[in-house]
Order: C-alpha cells, then sequence, then structure tokens
C-alpha cells in the first residue's frame, strides 16, 4: 500500500508538528483492540458528533448516528488486511471476557478460540471486567490469561499472599528493525469497584510512577520506542503522559473513548489514543527518522458498508458461530449465579419506539429505564443502579434477550433495602466527588449514579468537597434526611450482607430475591410496558450559578463523556479537560458560594 491510500493522516512528531511527508510505509504498525466485552458478531452502537474530534460520518442535522458493525470475523477480517501490507504489533486491552450471554454463562471462556485463532494479539493486558468471574466459586481470571496464546503484561498485578508480580512488567519486541518496549499496566481500581472480583488474591499497584520505572527500564534495554497498554481510563491516562516522560505512545482503554484525533501531550512528546468499544480498531504508524520518532494515526469504525470495513473473515466467522450455537437451541438450560438461560438469545421480548442507549455521563434512557423496572419489580419508592456506561444501542423496534444481556451481563441477584435519606445523599455526594475531583488520579467511574424516573438530582461540579449535590428529589419533593426510603437495586457477590448495588452503606430490612437477575425483571417490565419510549429526560441537572458538565460527547470538546467541566468564563477547566501540566489545578475555577 503506497503513501496516498493511506486513511492515516499526515506524520507528526509526537510534540503534534507536522514533519516532512516523505513516501515509503512506517517502520511499524500498532493495531490497537479495547474493550471488547464479548463483543463476537456486529452490534449496533451511537456515534456522536464531537465538536473537536468526529467519526466520518454523515450526521445531518442530528448530533448523534447509530450503525451497526464490529464483531470478530470484522476485527479480524481488519487485521489480516493490515498484516497483509505492514510489520503489525496487535496490542489488546482487556474487558474482553465479559459482556454479552455468551461469555457469563461460559465464565468467559468462549472468547478464547475466536482471540486466539483469529484477533490474535502480541501482548494482552487485563481489564477490569476480565476479574469478574472471580465473583463466582470457580473464579478463573488466572486461567483465562494463562490459555491466551499472547503473553499478557501487568506491571502492577501481585499475588496478595506472597507478594509476587503476576506478569511481566514489559515485553522486548523487535519490530521493523525497531525495538520497541511495550508495558503494560491493568485497572487500578478493581479491588475498589467489587471487592467479588478479587477475593483477596491480588493486590493492585496505583501509583502512575509503575508506569514510568517499567517505560525507563525498557529504555535501558535498548529500547528504541517505548509503548504502554493500559486499562485505566483516558483522564488517568493523560495526566500519566504528563507526568512520565519516558513513555512515546499511551494507548488507553476502560473509558470507551473514541480519540478520533489523537491528544497529544507537548509538555512531554507523548500521544494518547483510546479505541472505543470492540467494534473499532484504532492504528498508529510509527517510524525514526534521523532519531526522532513520527506518527500518525486513524480509527477505524467497522461499520457495515463504512468506508474502510471489509468483508467479514469466513474462518472466524465460523469459530463464532461454533461457540454461539448453544445459545441459540429452544432451551439453552445454563446457569451461572442466580441465573438461568432458558430461552434462546434471538427471543423477542418487547419494543422500544426509541433508541436505547447509555454512552453518556449524567443520564442515559437506558439507565433510567433499568432502574423504573426494577422500582415496579419490588414497589419500592425509587430505584438505584450503578450507572453502567458500557454496552451497545438497541435501534427502534424490537428488542431480544441477547441485547440485555449485552446491557447487564451479570448473573447476579435483584434486591430491596431502606435507606435514610441522609445515607442517600451521602452516596451521590461521594459518586460526585469520585467524578469531579480535580485529581484525575482519584476518579474512577466515569458516570454519575443513576436512579429512576422518579429522582432528580441538582449538581454543582465546581463546588468544593462534599458541596457537590445540591438538591435531591424524589416525587418532586426534597429528600428528607431523617426520613427512610424503600429502594430497589441488586446485590454483589463479596460486598457485606446490608451493602446492594455497590451503595457502601447498611441497608435495613434487606430483601434478596435470589431466583431474579437484573434481565429478569428488564423482561418482566417489557411484557406489560413495550412499546417502551425513553428519553434523556434532564433527571441529573447542573445548578443553574455553576459549571456544566457534559452528557454525551455531542455536548463538548474532549475528553467526550469523561467529565469535562466548564468552570464560568471558560479559563478554567477540570483536569479531564487537560490540566496545561503536572498536577497543579486553579483554585478561581472553584465555585466560591459552595
Amino acid at each position: 500500500m503506497n503513501e496516498t491510500e493511506s486513511p492515516t493522516g499526515a506524520w507528526r512528531s509526537l510534540e503534534g508538528s507536522v514533519v516532512d511527508q516523505e513516501t515509503g510505509d512506517p517502520d511499524l504498525v500498532f493495531a490497537h483492540v479495547s474493550d471488547l466485552h464479548g463483543q463476537l458478531t456486529p452490534r449496533h452502537q451511537v456515534y456522536y458528533d464531537n465538536p473537536t474530534s468526529r467519526p466520518n460520518f454523515e450526521f445531518g442535522e442530528a448530533d448523534r448516528v447509530i450503525e451497526r458493525g464490529g464483531g470478530v470475523p470484522l476485527l479480524a477480517a481488519k487485521l489480516e488486511e493490515l498484516r497483509e501490507d505492514y510489520e503489525v504489533c496487535t496490542l489488546m486491552s482487556g474487558d474482553t471476557f465479559h459482556g454479552s450471554a455468551v461469555t457469563t454463562y461460559t465464565d468467559g471462556r468462549a472468547m478464547l478460540d475466536p482471540i486466539n485463532e483469529h484477533v490474535a494479539p502480541d501482548v494482552y493486558v487485563p481489564g477490569n471486567w476480565d476479574y469478574s468471574n472471580e465473583a463466582a466459586e470457580d473464579g478463573n481470571f488466572v486461567e483465562l490469561m494463562d490459555a491466551l496464546d499472547a503473553p499478557v503484561l501487568a506491571n502492577n498485578l501481585y499475588d496478595r499472599e506472597t507478594g509476587d508480580r503476576l506478569y511481566d512488567a514489559y515485553r522486548m519486541l523487535d519490530i521493523g528493525g525497531l525495538a520497541v518496549g511495550v508495558v503494560g499496566m491493568t485497572n487500578v481500581y478493581v479491588d475498589r469497584m467489587a471487592p467479588a472480583f478479587y477475593e483477596g488474591k491480588y493486590r493492585f499497584g496505583k501509583h502512575p510512577s509503575l508506569l514510568e520505572e517499567s517505560a525507563l527500564a525498557a529504555r535501558e534495554d535498548g529500547a528504541d520506542v517505548v509503548v504502554a497498554v493500559t486499562e485505566i481510563g483516558l483522564p488517568w491516562m493523560v495526566q500519566a503522559a504528563k507526568d512520565c516522560t519516558s513513555v512515546d505512545v499511551m494507548f488507553s482503554a476502560h473509558t470507551h473513548e473514541y480519540t478520533y484525533d489523537p491528544i497529544v501531550v507537548e509538555e512531554t512528546d507523548t500521544v494518547v489514543v483510546e479505541s472505543g468499544m470492540g467494534e473499532a480498531l484504532g492504528r498508529i504508524d510509527l517510524r525514526v527518522r534521523d532519531g526522532e520518532v513520527q506518527f500518525r494515526h486513524h480509527l477505524y469504525c467497522l461499520t457495515e458498508d463504512g468506508e474502510h470495513t471489509p468483508e467479514p473473515d469466513a474462518d472466524a466467522r465460523e469459530t463464532v458461530e461454533a461457540v454461539r450455537e448453544p445459545f441459540f437451541a429452544d432451551d439453552p438450560g445454563v446457569e451461572r449465579g442466580a441465573g438461568t438461560l432458558d430461552h434462546p438469545l434471538d427471543t423477542v421480548v418487547g419494543r422500544t419506539e426509541t433508541p436505547l442507549y447509555r454512552q453518556s455521563f449524567l443520564e442515559s434512557a437506558w439507565n433510567t429505564l433499568f432502574n423504573d423496572a426494577l422500582r415496579a419489580h419490588f414497589e419500592t419508592d425509587l430505584a438505584v443502579s450503578h450507572g453502567f456506561r458500557y454496552g451497545t444501542a438497541i435501534p427502534p423496534g424490537e428488542i431480544t434477550l441477547g441485547e440485555l444481556y449485552t446491557f447487564f451481563p451479570m448473573a447476579t441477584p435483584v434486591a430491596r433495602g431502606v435507606a435514610y435519606g441522609q445515607q442517600l445523599t451521602s452516596h451521590m455526594e461521594a459518586f460526585l466527588e469520585d467524578n469531579f475531583s480535580p485529581y484525575p488520579y482519584d476518579q474512577e467511574d466515569g458516570r454519575v449514579r443513576n436512579f429512576s424516573s422518579n429522582v432528580e438530582v441538582t449538581v454543582d461540579p465546581t463546588a468544593k468537597r462534599g458541596r457537590r449535590l445540591v438538591e435531591m428529589r424524589i416525587d418532586g419533593e426534597p429528600v428528607d434526611p431523617e426520613e427512610t426510603y424503600s429502594a430497589a437495586t441488586f446485590r454483589r457477590p463479596g460486598d457485606p450482607e446490608r451493602d446492594l448495588g455497590n451503595c457502601g452503606f447498611p441497608f435495613q430490612d434487606v430483601e434478596v430475591d435470589d431466583g431474579t437477575i437484573p434481565v429478569d425483571v428488564i423482561v418482566e417490565y417489557l411484557e406489560e410496558h413495550s412499546p417502551v419510549d425513553y428519553e434523556v429526560m434532564g433527571l441529573v441537572e447542573t445548578a443553574d450559578d455553576g459549571g456544566r458538565a457534559q452528557n454525551t460527547p455531542a455536548d463538548g470538546p474532549y475528553p467526550f463523556i469523561q467529565p469535562g467541566v466548564d468552570y464560568r468564563g471558560g479559563g478554567a477547566y477540570c483536569e479531564t479537560s487537560m490540566i496545561p501540566s503536572g498536577n497543579a489545578f486553579p483554585e478561581e475555577g472553584r465555585n466560591r458560594t459552595r
């Protein structure tokens, strides 16, 4: 393939300036697969018209479109296409073994043959959801990693009992005549997200200095180029790029961001990219000219009939069909945790008048629907859920059982309990601190806590710690801190007996519906309410005298959905909209009225 045929942009130096566009192939090509979440076959995804970095789609007057694409056969075909023309190093950031009914009911093992035989990564770095099978008695994280043909890298994952690091911190590769040091770092928040995901087996190093130490070790080992492959999230990685000087390119994952344009950190000459979810493939070309590392980048969204989308790989399709076939039998008859799958995944369970998705930060129609279903199931005052942001889209029309599992692929039982109003507001405040903290290394979730449609919340992202929740209302009335409220949610394995739904406080009168999982509750709700018609309703709003927070990538510039907080006057931005350097934060940007 010659220069004019490449879809990638202009060659640039690592500090961003355009350089001599001489013809010729790159020295090496990195292909980045991230956050596959069990996506074996094509699914629908929502793409946003971002004002500073957008996909090459026709949006018309809309600020978003829904397209179908992705799946291992398409990924495999695109990777093979690149490998035919270049020396390609395929890097894979985790969250692979979770995200569908097939992964849920096979403990993630269904992904092994498709990944090993067709994606064939050169390096694999685990993601937080790759540990999710530890929530079951036969947890098998290490077994899954050992079954991968690719080397697993994680410079911050240790055996809790022995203190030994489980996997190498970096690996040296010889590609295109260059010595390439690849550093791997797994998610630093796993032990905070879900205790059952590690059950005391693992310890997770959290300090960004680990990234720098591994990069320096690779340099000392003779690396011409050092890249980092991680699964921690874009804000964390952008800050790390400012604080670590020894990494040339950082491949981020976990927050499901689509960096159509790479983020160039000029202070350290570091490039940061994140490659969306499983239907996207990130590509970075590198070359060294007169001792200078130069790059160009492209993010392929492998939508059906897309400009750069090949025909699906036939062998990969055959492998995928064999893996999925048992789940389309009349009665699959499989069980996992509290869940039982006794209908084929293509069973139609309802209809929707409007698209359902949750690739958003403050509020999504899908999360509201889910919470309304929980509330109806238990007949409670409200429902609260974790505000998950991963998941594909369901366009208007029929909803299948398999699609529901892509939104909530956990076989954990639903539950209800009673909480004081003060517990509810304190919990919400803690989530706001987690999201709007001015220090990226303290952030974790990337989405605000979600409630049923009868709960409204006003927040101020620019207020000080402990003052970001302005008001919380249930059925139009402010929450009374001394009043009790019945709340529906779900039971997470490994949590204390009275702590439901990752709320972090003890409920009273806990009732667990052991035979019912979230998907069951949604099916029950759809049976009664189809066709459903949910939109974003402004249930979470920012205060008039506070900074704006974007809900979707269409609402503002980088960093897309992860909170980009617009401080009044435009002179000061929350760290995720890029602090100029280091950890300094402009105090004058705070809202002094709160």
